[in-house]
């Protein structure tokens, strides 16, 4: 007997987006990100990075990996409000996250860094959906210095908010 294909809904299947993006970005596999955005930006620190290529540079270039190949990070999506138009062809998000962060070889216990809100709009192309853009509003901001690379913009830009 064979299996019938399984069908996800829209709301999952942008539930899964949203979870996606947190699994890659804590295993530090920011190619995989960046293949979320292939129609899509990340607006984070007043920095804007558009498709691909750019947001996988973008994220090399800001944030620290450790021996792991990681950022030693565990971010926290929750409270998601979901919105899908009435043609099933776009939707907004808006999620509570949070990051945790641990450095012990530099003495720095677990603790939350980052607190804010993912606000994300979605867009579907040939049957699937798609970011189209994520803005990260921080509003609680703990030591993120193991997490960001100091030298790099956003670090710059984090501290003047």
């Amino acid at each position: 007997m064979e299996q019938q294909a399984y069908k996800i809904s829209s709301e999952r299947a942008i539930e899964n987006l949203i979870a996606q993006y947190t699994h890659f970005l804590d295993a530090g596999d920011f190619a995989g990100v960046a293949g979320l955005f292939k129609y899509g930006k990340i607006i984070s620190t007043g920095i804007v990075a558009d498709g691909s290529e750019n947001i996988e540079k973008h994220l090399k270039e800001n944030l620290q990996l450790y021996g792991n190949g990681t950022p030693n990070t565990a971010h926290i999506t929750t409270n998601t409000v979901l919105k899908i138009s009435d043609d099933d062809h776009s939707a907004t998000a808006s999620s509570y996250m949070s990051i945790f962060q641990q450095d012990l070889d530099r003495g720095f216990p677990l603790q939350p860094i980052i607190i804010g809100r993912y606000n994300d709009s979605f867009t579907r192309i040939d049957g699937g959906w798609h970011f189209k853009e994520r803005n990260l509003v921080i509003s609680l901001l703990g030591d993120y210095t193991h997490h960001a690379n100091p030298a790099a913009q956003s670090s710059k830009n984090l501290k003047s908010e």
